[in-house]
């Protein structure tokens, strides 16, 4: 009773140190946890549920998987502390984009979007997405994690997501080295006046990394030689033909593969996706076991103690709630139009 928060393990070693049981049995970590569950003194763990990912297939071609990454805070002379996303097509070791974020430890997903929009404008959509588990884009608060606003929106343009599940370099070995290259090109031992120079500085340089410095893994051939076709992916993609590429079904699709578990709160609500829901004072303490319904595009809500499941609003699940600000690119940046021909 005073220690509530002792499980069967901790009460069995301190049961061991006390002198009152000295010389008598002890019961077994398998028995006082029985006993603790059949006093109904256990306490609850949220239920563990993996995200849905697709089945992935050995990467052979240029887009067929990118990865992208945050290196992290890094000194830039003349402007201080900065952030840089980086993204690297896997197969042809094409540098796909690097984006400078000034005074944060942690770029938002905004970030994210945007450099992957400029991305999209310049090569095309890829196939495949890899990601690490950082909150911008992963839910780490939860045992069963809701798919974050960018996962979703990525998903919609049909872009396929993997999370790595091991640590670099057993996982994206490859962009945590392109971070040194980038920073061995663009910036180290520089100076800098404001953003819009560093950010010249790094397009310069990744276009001639993919025109003209030549790669290990590539016989010592540039990316752009070595694999013509690594200019565009052929998916075109459009800041303004955006909302048309973006398919609900995909993502309703997707969504009906899930299960989440969430804890009704107090006052009767529980958080799912950033979005608070109200599941009435009825059920306070309750966990709700939650999945989505792709014909009707509600929650599908079955309390613990329950038999009969009943149907919530899901929120956020708007074309406009997932574009956001899909203008917000930097003003530096200037794009060619694709033209809808192939490449040699």
């Amino acid at each position: 009773e005073k220690h509530p928060g002792w499980g069967a393990q901790t009460l069995r070693l301190e049961i061991s140190k006390d002198e009152r049981f000295a010389g008598l049995k002890i019961p077994s970590r398998v028995r006082i946890a029985a006993y603790l569950k059949e006093q109904k003194k256990v306490r609850k763990y949220e239920r563990h549920q993996d995200l849905p990912e697709p089945k992935t297939h050995p990467v052979q071609r240029p887009h067929q998987e990118w990865e992208l990454d945050a290196q992290g805070v890094t000194t830039v002379t003349g402007l201080g502390k900065v952030s840089f996303i980086n993204l690297l097509d896997v197969y042809s070791h094409a540098s796909i984009d690097s984006h400078a974020c000034l005074n944060t430890r942690h770029p938002r997903s905004q970030e994210y979007q945007r450099i992957l929009r400029r991305a999209f404008i310049r090569y095309g959509l890829p196939e495949w997405l890899s990601l690490d588990h950082d909150s911008a884009f992963y839910d780490n608060k939860s045992a069963s994690p809701f798919p974050s606003v960018i996962h979703l929106w990525l998903i919609g343009l049909s872009v396929q997501v993997r999370f790595i599940h091991k640590r670099p370099p057993l996982e994206h070995s490859r962009i945590e080295r392109h971070h040194q290259t980038i920073a061995r090109q663009a910036f180290e031992g520089q100076t800098f006046a404001d953003v819009t120079a560093l950010q010249h500085s790094l397009q310069a340089r990744l276009l001639f990394l993919n025109q003209e410095y030549p790669t290990r893994a590539l016989d010592g051939l540039p990316p752009f030689q070595a694999f013509p076709q690594a200019r565009h992916s052929g998916r075109f993609y459009g800041l303004d033909t955006e909302e048309q590429l973006l398919d609900m079904q995909c993502i309703y699709d997707y969504l009906q593969s899930g299960h989440w578990f969430r804890k009704v709160s107090s006052v009767g609500t529980f958080s799912l996706g950033g979005h608070l829901y109200n599941a009435t004072r009825r059920f306070t303490e309750q966990t709700m076991e939650i999945t989505f319904d792709g014909t009707t595009h509600k929650l599908i809500c079955l309390p613990e103690r329950e038999t009969t499941a009943f149907q919530l609003d899901v929120q956020g699940l708007t074309k406009a709630a997932l574009m956001g600000n899909s203008s917000a690119l930097p003003s530096y940046t200037a794009y060619q139009l694709a033209l809808p021909l192939p490449y040699p």
